[in-house]
């Protein structure tokens, strides 16, 4: 009878501590079990105590409980010992929105959350048609598996019309931005594309594509108000490094970035999403604490395949540029839509054997100042300043940590270990009293 008793504190306690438990696969396949508190966490020590106390009980009532009667309770104890990890940590969302669904990176963006089984929101501003890739054409949304079309939900919303909007976050846990403008511009076909399967709209009587303005500033606030609105926990942006395009740049002098070189018009469109960026870290700040959001901004986006987290480097500052694909990318923004690691973080991202420093001789400058040497610098970890560098050699020898280093690197074995480590956004108020004549005029 005593057995008994105790055995059903056991597993009440357990059964309190787990009110469901999910088996997902984790980093490296591996299979964990994620616990939940149904009301409040119970842990080993806790659950022993409890049995414990039990036990004092049952022999204040006289009862007989030998030490193997004790034992016999162990394995119902140590069952908690099966979860890893913990409430809070990395969990799987139900479901996302991603908003820029059509494009390169929303596709590839869904494409990513459909194989971690996470239901989605497609946001498009035309209807499209799911389809494999077999039969992709002219406003489709291309996914590898079918069976899998189920999990999305495709709403036709514009960014621009903030009615539209309303009601498509509900329940979300996250929304995942790519959406971005496109200028009005003339048709034209790259050699050896057929230009009639891109998921773009055509006036072929004016003989131009749709344009598209203002998506990166005032579309992303839209966007970001419904989204706290609708208690979304996280907001993920797709921006960009624009290295050569920073709104009152020191290092130019003129405060005009690229446009001494290429025009005032290649340099709108990175403006229009540090505009964006600004206005969405003001929000937050008066936002829920428990609602957050992160700026990711990639480098120069490729075609190419996945390399992994191996050969991933994000930054913080502007320092330095680089090459990622797509695919990667959509990979850290699932990760990033998975976690509360990133929160209130803003960080670029490329892959660290493409890195280029946006200034030259200050980049060589930190470096040395770092302890590292030129050929370090330039090569990575592990030269030799005295040893002869040869193409063969660089060639064959696998890069080793960064180059060109800031100091402000983060590398990692997964991306939210790697989000861990970046530093958060430090809000600076706008101080009406330091505005000048020039800023006014």
């Amino acid at each position: 009878m005593n057995y008994i008793l105790l055995g059903f504190i056991a597993i009440s306690n357990i059964i309190t501590s787990y009110a469901f438990i999910n088996f997902n696969y984790g980093n490296g396949d591996r299979l964990t079990i994620e616990k939940r508190s149904l009301y409040k966490p119970v842990n080993n020590i806790q659950c022993a105590a409890n049995a414990a106390n039990a036990a004092n009980a049952a022999n204040a009532a006289n009862a007989k409980i030998d030490r193997r009667g004790v034992i016999k309770l162990i394995p119902l104890i140590s069952i908690i010992s099966l979860s890893k990890k913990s409430y809070g940590a990395t969990l799987k969302p139900q479901k996302i929105v991603v908003f820029g669904a059509s494009g390169y990176t929303g596709g590839d963006t869904i494409r990513a959350l459909l194989e971690k089984n996470i239901s989605v929101v497609a946001v498009t501003r035309r209807k499209v048609e799911i389809v494999d890739r077999e039969h992709a054409k002219l406003n489709t949304l291309v996914i590898d598996d079918l069976d899998k079309k189920g999990s999305i939900t495709s709403v036709v919303a514009d960014v621009l019309s903030p009615n539209t909007l309303v009601g498509i976050m509900k329940d979300a846990e996250a929304v995942i931005f790519c959406a971005a403008s496109r200028p009005k511009v003339k048709i034209t076909a790259t050699p050896g594309v057929d230009i009639s399967k891109k998921t773009m709209k055509y006036d072929t009587a004016a003989n131009v594509a749709e344009p598209s303005d203002n998506v990166e500033d005032i579309g992303l606030v839209n966007v970001a108000e419904e989204a706290i609105r609708s208690n979304v926990k996280r907001l993920i942006i797709v921006s960009s490094i624009c290295a050569k395009c920073q709104k009152n740049d020191e290092t130019s002098g003129n405060g005009y970035g690229e446009a001494i070189d290429r025009g005032f018009a290649s340099c709108d469109a990175c403006y229009k999403k540090q505009t964006g960026e600004e206005r969405i870290r003001i929000l937050y700040e008066k936002a829920p604490k428990h609602l957050s959001y992160t700026i990711i901004r990639p480098g120069m986006l490729s075609p190419g395949e996945r390399r992994g987290v191996s050969e991933i480097e994000f930054n913080q500052g502007i320092s330095k540029s680089g090459i990622i694909s797509r695919l990667d990318l959509a990979d850290i923004l699932v990760s990033a839509a998975s976690t509360d690691k990133g929160a209130k973080k803003t960080f670029e991202v490329y892959y660290k054997d493409t890195a280029q420093p946006v200034d030259m001789y200050k980049s060589l400058k930190t470096c040395k100042e770092l302890g590292h040497s030129i050929k370090e610098c330039f090569f990575g970890e592990g030269y030799n300043e005295t040893e002869p560098l040869t193409m063969e050699r660089i060639m064959k020898m696998p890069q080793t940590g960064s180059i060109f280093i800031s100091g402000t690197e983060v590398l990692g074995n997964n991306y939210t270990e790697m989000l861990g480590k970046l530093q958060k956004d430090v809000y600076v108020p706008y101080d009406i009293n330091a505005l000048s004549s020039n800023d006014i005029m």
